[in-house]
């Protein structure tokens, strides 16, 4: 009878092992992203990541040779500072003076050339730069777009 209960304990006490072990490889296994780290771990992407601010269209009049032209401009603007659309919402009197004065003072041919389009964009992304920190806008834009251009 000594082997038996020998035996007993020897089989429960192989029991408890494998529960043991296996409640410690399903402990592990579930925390070994932040454990090991690495690839495991989920980044905080959304911080980084860049996202993009559509402004309202602007209608713009345009000298040319012989009459007035008007500028449709539709842009956006890429940026991964915070509350962005908020401070964007605020400053939109600033934002939108200054585009306006910046595309009136260029003449129909400048708007027409494609090839000027990327100058346009840095010209416009310099300007928006410097009257967002000149007037305390505490914003970083990475690029500005033009999502639609059209000259009449």
């Amino acid at each position: 009878m000594a082997f038996g209960k020998t035996s007993v304990s020897k089989k429960l006490s192989f029991s408890l092992l494998i529960i043991l072990w296996s409640t410690t490889i399903f402990w592990v296994g579930w925390q070994s992203p932040s454990i090991i780290g690495g690839p495991f771990v989920t980044q905080d992407e959304e911080a980084n990541k860049a996202k993009f601010y559509p402004l309202d269209r602007f209608v713009i009049s345009v000298p040319g040779d012989n009459l007035p032209h008007y500028l449709l401009l539709e842009m956006a603007l890429k940026s991964r500072s915070t509350n962005v659309s908020r401070i964007l919402k605020e400053a939109d009197p600033l934002v939108r003076n200054s585009l306006m004065k910046m595309f009136s003072r260029k003449h129909f041919n400048q708007l027409n050339d494609s090839k000027q389009l990327e100058n346009l964009q840095r010209e416009a992304l310099v300007l928006l730069s410097n009257v967002l920190t000149e007037n305390k806008y505490e914003i970083e834009i990475d690029e500005v777009l033009f999502t639609r251009m059209v000259i009449q």
